[in-house]
């Protein structure tokens, strides 16, 4: 759920193919959730090695249900409805309830036979459940099933995120005054962040990646967050494309922070447990927190606190044509937004 489009599609690529490849060796994979996978250095790990046993031929692949909740239904959401429909995840972190699922997509995904196939035929199964597969219940030859293995790739593959325009897409091309304006702002964000020494970085509101970039071939980790789902895909493709080993880019809206979720609310952590660094960068973030979300400073101020011990943080003040905006239909009713505070 804080992870972009392509980060999906991806994910589910090497599941799929862990699974193809596995049962050349004998192997089946019994489960295909996307908790299996961890972004590592720039790209997808399958983590769990537990997840395999022996396959026998003629066996269904038990997996492939739970494939078609976890991976297919997030996918096509967020091909056909909107990019931050990933978030249903923290609802159903086992995978989106095939029928719940039909109800939410247009009728024009009931015309793609992939979509028949793998979605509206598997929610016609009464009694639910992973184990639970409509179309390979019956005993299926070791050759049939690299077929649908194979089948499921090219469908995944073939599937693009829906283009929707999102409040920050071009917050650093068009919104920016000058490019001599943004040159000298990451000269002085690298003078502030090389007097300390770091191994880790948590670039908070990274929009695309610019300011993330710029320590990229640096031996550290930076994490890139940003509530924007275009920005953080985009930021992933040009990873991935540039093979950036150093950059982990999460979706994630900071003022409804990912919870904690699963069994006694101790399965999964909140991202606020999880990100700790050595440096928090801040960058034309804190008008957003504080005049449009209506956050005290002195909350914003104890919540970076206890992300690490080093703050790079960007005021930007009332005269800025940014809080102009964000004041113009408004009563200004935060006196205590100011440089000292």
């Amino acid at each position: 759920y804080e992870w972009s489009f392509k980060m999906w599609q991806d994910a589910g690529l090497l599941t799929l193919k862990v699974a193809r490849k596995e049962q050349e060796k004998g192997m089946i994979l019994k489960d295909s959730t996307p908790f299996n996978v961890q972004f590592i250095k720039g790209k997808p790990v399958f983590i769990d090695t537990l997840s395999f046993e022996k396959y026998s031929e003629g066996e269904p692949w038990v997996a492939y249900r739970q494939y078609c909740e976890c991976f297919l239904a997030t996918l096509l959401l967020m091909h056909y409805n909107h990019p931050d429909t990933n978030k249903l995840f923290t609802i159903y972190p086992n995978g989106i309830p095939l029928d719940l699922l039909v109800t939410l997509l247009p009728n024009k995904a009931r015309f793609n036979f992939n979509n028949l196939m793998h979605i509206f035929l598997q929610a016609k199964v009464k009694g639910g459940g992973s184990n639970k597969n409509a179309a390979t219940d019956k005993k299926l030859s070791a050759a049939k099933l690299d077929l649908l293995f194979q089948s499921l790739i090219g469908y995944t593959s073939s599937l693009k995120q829906r283009k929707a325009k999102l409040i920050w897409d071009d917050y650093y091309t068009n919104t920016i005054l000058n490019n001599e304006y943004l040159q000298a702002k990451a000269v002085l964000v690298k003078s502030f962040v090389s007097a300390v020494s770091f191994e880790k970085m948590i670039d908070l509101g990274a929009n695309d990646g610019y300011f993330s970039m710029l320590f990229k071939d640096q031996n550290k980790q930076i994490i890139s967050v940003d509530g924007d789902a275009n920005c953080i895909n985009e930021l992933y493709t040009k990873i991935r494309k540039e093979k950036i080993r150093t950059i982990l880019p999460l979706i994630n809206n900071l003022t409804a922070p990912s919870p904690a979720i699963g069994w006694n609310n101790a399965e999964r952590d909140s991202i606020n447990s999880r990100l700790k660094a050595d440096v928090i960068m801040v960058l034309a973030l804190i008008h957003h927190l504080a005049i449009a979300c209506n956050l005290p400073l002195s909350f914003v101020a104890d919540w970076l606190s206890k992300m690490g011990p080093n703050l790079v943080i960007e005021f930007v003040p009332k005269s800025d044509e940014k809080v102009k905006m964000l004041l113009q239909n408004r009563e200004d009713i935060f006196p205590g937004y100011t440089l000292d505070n």
